[in-house]
């Protein structure tokens, strides 16, 4: 046995003292530690608040600056665009045409804007849908319920 362990004189000190001083050290390294993370976001907290705050009021301002002039706020309108008809595609009748549009208007709600599902009239509109896609939601609630 002694040829693998070392020959050394150091003696590992067990007493109480010895043992409360670490002990205690550790704990007070800990929460020195602690406070000094609460210290810093708590900084780093007031310092977003007010840079948000200045964005804040710095938007408010525009907004006042675009109340205080009308033509500023003029956004013209492209004419409402024609929707093509959906012909039966490739095969498919109306029915299931009909049926898929339904099952897309369930789903999306009302301002949903339904294409023909023909792969080469497939026309890029844009999404019109103010509610969040149901799955999304599903997501959402699953990933940020408590534990």
């Amino acid at each position: 046995m002694s040829l693998y362990s070392l020959a050394t004189s150091v003696v590992p000190d067990t007493s109480v003292g010895f043992t409360a001083t670490v002990i205690l050290a550790g704990l007070g390294i800990v929460l020195a530690t602690l406070a000094v993370l609460i210290i810093v976001f708590n900084i780093f907290g007031k310092l977003v608040s007010k840079t948000q705050g200045a964005n804040m009021r710095k938007n408010k301002k525009n907004k006042a600056a675009k109340q205080e002039n009308p033509q500023l706020n003029i956004i013209p309108t492209p004419p409402p665009a024609q929707a093509p008809s959906a012909p039966a595609a490739q095969g498919i009748s109306g029915e299931i045409v009909a049926a898929i549009s339904a099952a897309v208007y369930m789903m999306e709600g009302e301002g949903a804007v339904v294409t023909s599902i023909a792969p080469a009239t497939r026309a890029q509109a844009p999404n019109p849908i103010t509610r969040r896609n149901p799955w999304a939601f599903a997501a959402i609630s699953e990933n940020t319920r408590p534990f």
